[in-house]
């Protein structure tokens, strides 16, 4: 299987996702994914009626939200064909020939006595990544026959609700479709669900959510009027207030409602379009952004406090939206800082080590993890304890593997471009030359990246290597022992008669960096790495075999003011996040100060606190993702001042 490139009339793509199971993950990157499939997903479809064999997607009668089963075979089928593992693929495979043989003469398919839009959006996201891994045409079929039951049926059967909301998921497999096929029919089909679809491009440009919404309109009065409001259409010359605002402001809607303005983009390309994510992410980071990458939604936005939450479906959702923009349109370099920061901080701190049990909603801040009520907007009181896999966020599942299925794009110009360095293997035909990329390193751990080539023949092609913004003097060693000094922030590209063996070393020196968030805190960054205090605390386990734990000893610590930080590397080879020793830490300097707990949680940052020079010391920070307890965003305390 090819990667796909836009056709004409779309917007040209300058990146290609490669086939599903092209990018294999090595090393450390290896381990966690063996760690979710051992985890998080071993068992589920027994544990889930809805998941199992009573699932309403493999005709079964069992109860449950019909996007579960969907959400779960979309990160199954990346999961399976990454690992490349037998038993995960045949867990697939039972739902994949299902989907397949639901579908009627009209071309609409799933479970029986559905009409809703959402979950056939996300089978669809599911059987797509088949197809690149199998090449199995009846998918073709299906979603060929299923868009043209669309093109007949769209008014008087319109999107509904999340639908709505996500319309962009709809439009993003007609076109992949369309690039595959050249079905003009498919271009208009787009247009049509644009109508239906909330005006993403419009509302990140003028972005009236700019305070928190429990402060602009509380959750029991929005529960209220969406009652009153249940069955006014979302679609049309007049969509009811509250319901829109209910769409517009929550998380997992924004995360893939950031992709929507690229999508459309591809076929009617204007200034809203092309600045879709660029002002939506920017107003977002700059009203509700926290340290870890990612913006506070519990469920809906809230703020930036760090000791407000983020939920794991937001978080889930956010990465797929940054891989597909990726490959969608224009490359954009802060795309691949925005999902590194994600995949290597939010993502990695929603689950234990040995990713049995999942949080719902993280704080950046989170010195205390149990069931009691906390200031979401309407996340419940059990929001932030880390429950078994059976009640985890099953959208969660698709964040890894996807993400190594992201690390290595295809270039229009027949090369390959990095992304991100974590450990992997890269599998691709360049001019019809089987290559091979091995890289190791052990990324974002260390600061220095190896690629080794493997080639059945000499063969030429580009190499485009990413150098991330915080780089600092970086270098690219050459197989000829030539040395490019390259500039951070910028792609470099390598173009020569690669061979077998060849090595291209990048090195990315950094150092520790203060960056600055809500009520001035400041948060202690290391390459795409957050670091964290982690203060001691014992976990335990409740009857319903959720974890909970409380920080034990102090965690109220201010950062003195420009003092110098010092960063320690561990092990060459480091493991997955939260098993052993952490692979690298950094060493600050800091003073306790008055800090109290509000309820369940830390208080707001307090603001430039006076701190004593006697009382100050060196504390330890570790990765943000591995650290279950933890301060993210500390004080700024105002350093120098001395005992009288």
């Amino acid at each position: 299987m090819k990667p796909i490139f836009n056709r004409a009339p779309l917007t040209p793509n300058a990146l290609s996702p490669l086939p599903l199971g092209s990018i294999r993950p090595e090393d450390w990157l290896l381990d966690q994914l063996r760690t979710q499939a051992e985890g998080f997903t071993a068992g589920l479809d027994e544990r889930c009626a809805d998941l199992g064999a009573d699932s309403p997607w493999l005709g079964g009668k069992a109860e449950g939200p019909l996007d579960r089963a969907p959400w779960y075979l979309d990160g199954l089928v990346a999961l399976a064909w990454t690992l490349d593992d037998e038993a995960l693929k045949a867990k697939a495979m039972r739902y994949v020939e299902w989907i397949l043989a639901s579908q009627r003469e009209d071309g609409w398919f799933g479970p029986e006595g559905n009409g809703d839009y959402w979950p056939l959006m996300l089978a669809l996201r599911a059987l797509r990544q088949y197809f690149t891994a199998t090449g199995d045409r009846r998918v073709l079929v299906l979603m060929d026959r299923f868009f043209k039951y669309q093109m007949l049926h769209l008014n008087e059967h319109p999107l509904q609700d999340w639908a709505v909301a996500r319309g962009g998921e709809n439009m993003d497999a007609a076109l992949w479709l369309y690039n595959i096929t050249g079905q003009k029919h498919l271009l208009e089909l787009c247009r049509r669900l644009r109508g239906q679809t909330l005006d993403w491009p419009n509302y990140f440009h003028t972005f009236a959510n700019t305070v928190p919404m429990s402060k602009s309109l509380k959750w029991p009065r929005l529960q209220e009027a969406l009652e009153e409001e249940k069955n006014e259409p979302l679609i049309g010359e007049k969509r009811p207030y509250f319901r829109t605002q209910y769409h517009l402001s929550h998380g997992a809607n924004i995360a893939m409602g950031l992709k929507a303005p690229g999508v459309i983009n591809l076929f009617k390309s204007g200034f809203k379009e092309q600045g879709g994510f660029k002002f939506g992410w920017a107003k977002l980071m700059k009203h509700h952004g926290v340290a870890s990458g990612v913006f506070i939604c519990d469920e809906h936005l809230n703020g930036a406090s760090p000791a407000q939450g983020t939920e794991l479906r937001a978080i889930a959702e956010l990465m797929t939206t940054m891989e597909a923009l990726i490959g969608l349109g224009d490359f954009n370099p802060d795309y691949p800082d925005v999902l590194e920061k994600i995949a290597y901080n939010a993502l990695p701190a929603a689950f234990n080590a040995d990713m049995t049990a999942s949080q719902k909603t993280q704080q950046v801040n989170q010195v205390k993890v149990s069931r009691e009520a906390r200031k979401w907007y309407n996340s419940g009181d059990d929001a932030n304890l880390f429950r078994p896999a059976a009640d985890g966020e099953i959208a969660a599942h698709q964040a890894w593997p996807k993400f190594v299925s992201s690390l290595w794009y295809a270039t229009a110009d027949g090369g390959l471009q990095a992304v991100s360095y974590a450990p992997c293997m890269v599998r691709a035909s360049m001019g019809g030359v089987p290559v091979r990329l091995r890289v190791s390193g052990g990324y974002p751990f260390g600061q220095s990246v190896e690629i080794r080539v493997s080639v059945k023949q000499p063969c030429e092609f580009p190499l485009y290597l990413r150098i991330p913004f915080w780089a600092r003097q970086p270098m690219v060693f050459l197989p000829d022992g030539e040395i490019m000094q390259v500039r951070a922030n910028e792609i470099t590209c390598v173009r020569r008669k690669w061979r077998s063996g060849d090595v291209v070393r990048l090195e990315m020196p950094t150092v520790p960096r203060v960056t600055r968030w809500y009520h001035q805190s400041g948060a202690v960054e290391m390459g795409p790495l957050l670091m964290a205090f982690r203060p001691g605390g014992e976990w335990r386990q409740a009857d319903d075999g959720s974890l909970e734990a409380e920080a034990e000893g102090e965690w109220n610590w201010a950062l003195v003011r420009d003092e110098p930080m010092k960063a320690v590397f561990g092990k060459a080879e480091p493991a997955a996040f939260g098993k052993g020793e952490a692979p690298v830490k950094v060493l600050a300097k800091a003073a306790p100060v008055e800090w109290p707990m509000d309820g369940g949680s830390a208080a707001s940052v307090p603001m430039v606190p006076a701190i004593r020079e006697s009382e100050a010391q060196v504390i330890e920070l570790v990765p943000y993702g591995a650290a279950g307890l933890r301060i993210g965003q500390f004080p700024l305390g105002r350093g120098g001042s001395r005992d009288k």
